[in-house]
């Protein structure tokens, strides 16, 4: 069985390097992610947004991915 949450992310995402960080954080806690959604803006002053939904083996390795993303701005769907 396969546990599952969808999560919101937008800002500077791109440039704050906080996507690379979440992608990196769902993989090194034992996770995997599909991107369903990603806007990058075109200008510095542009906004981005990105729709994750992240799998985990164990509802237990869900909830730490989840934990720790919240911490870099991520918010549950």
């Amino acid at each position: 069985m396969e546990f599952t949450q969808v999560v919101e992310l937008e800002g500077h995402i791109i440039d704050s390097l906080t996507l690379p960080k979440v992608y990196d954080e769902i993989l090194d806690r034992g996770g995997n992610y599909t991107t369903e959604e990603i806007k990058m803006g075109k200008r510095r002053e542009d906004q981005s947004y990105a729709r994750i939904k992240i799998s985990a083996p164990s509802k237990d390795i869900l909830n730490n991915i989840l934990d720790r993303l919240m911490k870099l701005g991520v918010v549950l769907l």
